[in-house]
């Protein structure tokens, strides 16, 4: 049986499709590449751009956790949040499944909503995954509380790792599925991590900035008679992640 498909809109949507995955490729990388330097950069073990060593120590005495709990609460949500939805295995599903997270994880900073708290043991769900229940209780946001205090360093070393299982899972089987909008879809949920990422590395660059004056002060003794910038960080517990735009 001849084939009634038109040659030149096949060979057309193939190329678009490769250049989609391409483009997808490219975005995944570069963003997994921020989140890893981001982790080394908690560690303590990295120069901010080759510039200053923040150190450990640098780092706690910025993030303090009695004024982090707030922040650190949100990431510790967004993170046992995520296990679940790593586990989808369709990868369209994958992608709504993930917005729908991250729009859950906006509305509850927000205090758009007043949830009720979702039981994390229920492995069953209803065929309306996808969706906002009218009752009030999220669909795929967890928000369990924690009987103790919790570290907001070693919090942000395993948000970053599943941010970075997130990013990836997005190359995973979707080569013959990058349709104009599905990339559009993965855009949106792009958008709203990276203002997580965008948060914590202007957060970073200006503990640096500040590093690098102390520095300098040591070889000119001069230079300290100009007033450093304090670095701004909201410790309100409700503090929201604006967004900072990244290329």
């Amino acid at each position: 049986m001849a084939s009634n498909l038109n040659p030149s809109f096949s060979s057309s949507s193939l190329s678009t499709q490769t250049n989609l995955y391409e483009f997808l490729s490219e975005l995944v990388y570069k963003r997994i590449a921020t989140i890893n330097y981001l982790r080394r950069t908690h560690e303590g073990t990295t120069h901010w751009f080759n510039t200053v060593l923040l150190s450990r120590e640098d780092l706690t005495s910025m993030y303090p956790n009695n004024k982090m709990s707030g922040r650190t609460s949100k990431f510790f949500t967004l993170g046992v949040s995520l296990g679940p939805i790593l586990d989808v295995t369709n990868q369209v599903d994958y992608v709504k499944a993930l917005h729908l997270l991250l729009h859950e994880f906006e509305c509850h900073n927000n205090d758009h909503q007043k949830p009720k708290m979702k039981n994390i043991f229920r492995k069953t769900r209803g065929k309306d995954d996808h969706s906002y229940v009218d009752d009030g209780e999220y669909t795929h946001l967890l928000t369990p509380n924690m009987p103790f205090e919790l570290d907001y360093i070693q919090t942000c070393f395993t948000l970053f790792d599943l941010l970075g299982e997130a990013y990836h899972k997005l190359l995973v089987g979707t080569e013959s599925l990058c349709t104009q909008a599905f990339c559009e879809q993965v855009l949106k949920c792009d958008a709203k991590l990276k203002k997580i990422v965008s948060m914590i590395t202007k957060e970073l660059d200006t503990l640096a900035r500040n590093a690098i004056k102390e520095e300098l002060k040591l070889i000119d003794p001069l230079s300290s008679l100009g007033k450093m910038s304090p670095i701004d960080i909201d410790w309100d517990n409700n503090n929201k992640m604006p967004p900072v735009d990244i290329s």
